[in-house]
């Protein structure tokens, strides 16, 4: 006794806490450091004192006395002394005995041969004065215990190692404790995975803080990629970046309803974009400020139906991450409040500083609810069980609520009650939430009959256990008929099987698998199958459950895409005709053909980059005035002029026309090079239209001209003067001078006139040495004086033949159209009778008519 004496003197402060640790949970009061200087001066005068029977008495009555196990063995692990809560734990014969120390010391692997191994390890280094092993798992008559075992080793006079103190700490329902705790989070991270939608969680700067396998599946990161990176920045599309920052700050400030919905894409890995409707909650802490944001969102850019199927998982995945806000009391024995969490001052509205001493009673709606309560309670505590039952509460207002209970009680190692942890929960929106609920299931199972996704639950080894309705529509079955079943018999192919199976336990989840499915009739279907596990509480699969779709048609349907687009291609690239495939609002040039790439001088490859604005030598207004001339003409096709790579330029007609491509509109145009056959049309045009000998209008196109100016008067009721001119004596200037003096003549005198009159104004040879002229917008007074001027500068004109000058004179007779004039031809012949007037009077004058 003197040997452990003198060991606790060496390392009070160790037993210090030892003790501390076990007054505090038998709640002996706060006055320990005085009673611990008064314990530990008896002890140290103990010491002193070896011969005082007296003070050996107290420590011994003190060691016996502590409810922790306490055990002191011989350097060969014999156990020499016990205390009452060992003998208790070991079972071994009375506890008077061990206590007065009448007893034959028992090798310890008799009686805890769990416990030997723990002291042969710690006993093989003589220099460790004290040591603790931690979850020590020892299999008593009572079950798996775990303890914590304290050593201490103890030394003789000449401190030399003598033996071993050893204590025990229970901490089997600590680490039961911990156990289901893990399960909980094993059971919320399998949720995370299993759960068919995206799941993430940003702090509040809007960093990535957690993305679940769906997530990083769907967007083809992994989770490490994307963790503590800027969700806006890393995965929003750039020109939707601003309007989902908006959203987020509006979030973080609670300034959106907590049902909002939204919808926006996100970029993947790859460079794809998927949009995803989007279900968020802001994360508060216990005072109410924003801390982050938990989004849960689905992948809407197919428009499956799945997502309806998958509902139910979704709303698991959010009641996964819902605070429920339990309230918790630790009542003492006599039912007063010792200490209340802040879900139960926001129960009651109450501050922890009100709760604290109150009785209990006062939170009762009245006396005969809180005598309720204790029976409740007592009754459960009777069998060793908590008690669980619901019994309505008020809150300091006087409202009166529907409360959970779950009552269970505090006891000391003794057995003696120490007090009630009391859990409440408001079950006030459970009540209305029932009704709803049943509304929910009705309409899952609406959904889960309705849906046009075949839906399928089968057990690890393949047995069918549950289908939907639209299962059997595809597949052509009863469902008596499949269930129990082998999948087997839905494979064409078995190899599909064992890619699935193999597919589903190794990676856990499976999208998008195609595969052909046998019907009743023996006919098949292309499916496309979405599958994955369905694990226990432990994460042990159990089950596998998937959904597919029958898409045999759209199977048909791609392929007869492809094969028109193959020859939608050789067509394209084997034509000898200029081909492009353009965007019509943007005028990119989406595509050409090497015959396009041959004719502007361009590779395919830089014409894929180029704009039309790039070849086209036609600035817009004289593109659409070309666009309303074909309307006018009823033609198909626009003429226009494009510019080559090495800066030559060539008329081309262009027929263009939509058509789809990958379900975007295009503009399809094939483009004929018609530059020729315009030079030739103008040189023809020039010849049917020009006189020859002049260059001015020959005498029918002057007619075509002057009808549809006349036209265009009478509608706007404007003025009109004609002119028609004769050179004076013209057949003695041919006779003298020969004709060929004669042809200078009249191209001078056509060269003067040109010159004179205004552009608009219309100018032509009718023949021989005739002329006439049409002056639109142009009064009889005006026009009188336009053909004085002709007339003088025609008489100063001199032409040169040889030695010989030559001079003439013109008559010119004037007229201007008149309301009932409904030709040219009527206005002209009344200029032809002034003209001929003018000649009659003497030539070289103007004669109105």
């Amino acid at each position: 006794m003197e040997q452990v004496i003198k060991h606790l003197s060496e390392n009070e402060e160790w037993f210090k806490r030892r003790i501390q640790e076990y007054l505090v949970r038998l709640e002996c009061g706060d006055d320990f450091e005085k009673s611990w200087s008064i314990f530990f001066s008896a002890l140290t005068a103990a010491t002193k004192r070896p011969d005082s029977d007296l003070e050996k008495g107290k420590l011994h009555a003190l060691l016996l006395s502590i409810k922790m196990p306490v055990l002191l063995l011989d350097k060969n692990l014999t156990v020499e002394f016990m205390n009452p809560a060992a003998v208790e734990l070991l079972g071994t014969t009375g506890i008077d005995e061990w206590g007065s120390g009448l007893h034959t010391p028992v090798p310890i692997d008799e009686l805890a041969p769990w416990l030997v191994e723990t002291l042969r390890e710690e006993s093989r280094n003589g220099t460790v004065q004290a040591a603790c092993k931690l979850d020590v798992v020892a299999t008593l008559p009572g079950g798996e215990r775990h303890f914590n075992v304290s050593m201490s080793l103890l030394s003789d006079h000449s401190d030399k190692q003598d033996g071993f103190a050893v204590i025990l700490d229970d901490i089997t329902y600590r680490v039961e404790g911990e156990r289901q705790l893990a399960s909980e989070r094993n059971r919320a991270a399998h949720y995370l995975d299993v759960v068919g939608t995206i799941v993430f969680a940003l702090d509040i700067s809007g960093a990535i803080v957690m993305l679940n396998r769906t997530g990083c599946q769907i967007l083809g990161y992994e989770e490490h990629e994307v963790l503590g990176r800027d969700w806006v920045e890393t995965l929003v599309p750039e020109e939707q970046q601003d309007e989902v920052r908006d959203y987020m700050y509006l979030a973080f400030s609670g300034q959106l309803d907590a049902e909002d919905e939204r919808s926006h894409y996100l970029t993947t890995k790859d460079g794809f974009h998927r949009l995803i409707r989007w279900h968020n909650k802001l994360l508060t802490n216990e005072s109410g400020m924003a801390t982050g944001l938990l989004g849960s969102g689905v992948d809407i850019t197919e428009q499956q139906a799945i997502e309806d199927a998958l509902a139910e998982k979704e709303l698991w995945l959010r009641n996964t991450f819902v605070a429920l806000g339990e309230a918790v009391l630790i009542l003492t024995p006599d039912k007063k409040i010792l200490d209340a969490n802040p879900a139960a001052e926001a129960m009651f509205q109450m501050a922890n500083e009100e709760l604290d001493g109150m009785p209990v009673s006062e939170l009762h709606v009245d006396s005969l609810h809180y005598d309720d309560f204790l029976l409740k309670s007592e009754a459960a505590f009777a069998t060793g069980e908590k008690a669980l039952f619901e019994l309505p509460l008020k809150r300091s207002n006087g409202n009166i609520f529907p409360a959970d209970h779950s009552v269970s009680l505090i006891t000391g190692d003794d057995g003696a009650a120490l007090g009630l942890v009391n859990v409440i929960r408001d079950i006030s929106d459970r009540k209305k939430a029932e009704a709803e609920l049943k509304r929910s299931e009705e309409k899952f199972r609406r959904i889960f009959e309705t849906i046009e996704e075949g839906y399928i639950v089968a057990d690890l080894d393949g047995t069918i256990l549950m289908v939907n309705p639209a299962t059997c529509r595809l597949l052509q079955y009863e469902e008596s008929e499949l269930v129990g079943q082998d999948l087997e018999n839905l494979y064409m192919n078995l190899e599909d099987r064992v890619g699935l199976r193999r597919g589903v336990m190794e990676l856990g989840t499976i999208r998008g698998q195609q595969m052909t499915a046998r019907r009743k009739d023996g006919s098949t279907i292309i499916i496309e199958a979405n599958a994955h596990l369905v694990r226990d509480y432990d994460g042990v699969p159990v089950a596998m459950e998937g959904t597919f779709r029958d898409i045999t048609q759209r199977i048909e349907a791609d392929k007869v895409i492809r094969e028109r687009e193959k020859q939608y291609r050789a067509f394209f690239e084997n034509n000898h005709a200029i081909m492009l495939l353009t965007d019509p609002k943007s005028e990119q040039i989406i595509d050409a053909n090497p015959a396009a790439s041959e004719f502007y001088g361009y590779p395919i490859e830089v014409m894929r980059t180029m704009n039309l604005s790039q070849i086209n030598a036609l600035d817009q207004g004289e593109v659409f005035k070309e666009m309303l001339l074909s309307r006018e003409e009823g033609r198909s096709y626009f003429i226009v002029r494009h510019v080559l790579q090495n800066g030559e330029y060539r008329d081309v007609e262009v027929y263009s026309g939509p058509i789809m491509v990958q379900g975007v509109q295009r503009l399809y145009s094939v483009i004929h090079d018609v530059t020729k056959r315009i030079e030739l049309e103008h040189k023809m045009k020039h010849l049917a239209t020009t006189d020859a000998l002049t260059g001015v209008n020959n005498r029918h196109q002057f007619f075509s001209l002057a009808t549809k100016e006349l036209q265009r008067i009478k509608r706007y009721a404007n003025p009109l003067t004609v002119l028609m001119l004769d050179i004076d004596y013209f057949k003695s200037i041919n006779d003298t001078h020969g004709h060929h003096a004669g042809d200078i003549v009249l191209k001078m005198l056509a060269a003067a006139a040109v010159a004179i009159l205004r552009d608009t104004d219309i100018f032509g040879r009718l023949g021989g040495e005739e002329f006439a002229a049409i002056l639109p917008e142009t009064g009889l007074r005006v026009g009188y004086e336009v053909a004085e001027r002709l007339r003088g500068e025609f008489e100063k004109l001199e032409v040169l033949v040889g030695r010989a000058k030559i001079t003439f004179t013109v008559s010119i007779g004037v007229t201007q159209v008149r309301s009932q004039d409904k030709s040219i031809e009527e206005v002209l012949n009344r200029a032809d009778e002034a003209l001929y007037k003018a000649k009659r009077m003497g030539r070289n004058q103007v004669v109105r008519g």
